[in-house]
């Protein structure tokens, strides 16, 4: 009995080692973002589980979702049998939830610019693949100074950017607006141009067409939900009621719903 137990226990053995030698065999994603990063990093071929969010790049699609952000089924999760669980710190719950089921897990924040190149090398680096993780922030910081560069002696706008609407009814009651500590705070800066709203995104998550006045914004840019029911036609018709805006008055309005 002795040598049939010994090759099964080096078996069992060997098999750890090799998911060991793997950490990232089996990936689960909790956010858009972060299946983005993945696919970046070379590691989309890995991915065995996503949100419903999850849609670029259109590979993602094809792959199992497990909810969406307040909604991931830790039964669907574990029953993925992944071997890395990657989030952001609004993923806190249901990450602690697989660890106490052995999952490893990561958290990253990408809530900022430089939090996303953070996480780059972070992932890359949880996947035994950091030299990738750094060549990519290397590049991007490459592309930012060029940008940079270009934009200098231009002035700095002030840019309003809306990433969502509210509704009562079928008639627009507010905009929700990105604050000063945001993600899109810091791509405005790096192109040159300045955040109009400079209080913490939390604190003004809604802004009334008054409030949208007061604001006097020289460009708008929104993000679309391509999902909206109550957007038809055109996004921009939202803007042209409000004709005393500066933005509205230079035409200085863009749409990105991809």
């Amino acid at each position: 009995m002795r040598k049939p137990l010994f090759a099964l226990a080096l078996l069992f053995l060997c098999m750890r080692s090799s998911i060991a030698a793997e950490p990232c065999a089996r990936i689960i994603s909790l956010a858009p973002s972060i299946t983005e990063v993945i696919f970046e990093l070379g590691l989309g071929d890995r991915l065995v589980g996503v949100t419903r969010y999850c849609r670029y790049p259109a590979e993602a699609q094809k792959i199992p979702n497990i909810g969406g952000l307040y909604d991931i089924s830790l039964e669907h999760l574990l029953a993925l049998k992944p071997t890395y669980v990657f989030g952001l710190r609004e993923n806190a719950a249901i990450r602690e939830s697989a660890q106490l089921f052995n999952v490893s897990t990561h958290e990253v924040d990408h809530a900022t610019v430089d939090g996303i190149k953070k996480s780059l090398i972070s992932i890359a680096e949880v996947c035994g693949i950091r030299e990738v993780g750094v060549a990519k922030v290397k590049a991007l910081q490459q592309r930012e100074d060029a940008i940079r560069g270009s934009m200098k002696g231009y002035p700095r706008l002030k840019t309003l950017v809306a990433v969502g609407r509210t509704h009562e009814g079928a008639a627009v009651s507010g905009i929700h607006v990105s604050g000063r500590d945001g993600f899109y705070s810091g791509v405005l800066e790096i192109v040159g141009m300045s955040n109009v709203n400079q209080d913490p995104t939390i604190a003004l998550p809604v802004v009334s067409p008054e409030g949208l006045m007061a604001l006097a914004p020289e460009v708008i840019v929104e993000v679309v939900n391509a999902d909206d029911p109550l957007i038809k036609g055109d996004p921009k018709d939202l803007w042209r009621h409000y004709k005393s805006l500066p933005a509205v008055q230079s035409t200085r309005i863009f749409t990105l719903s991809e």
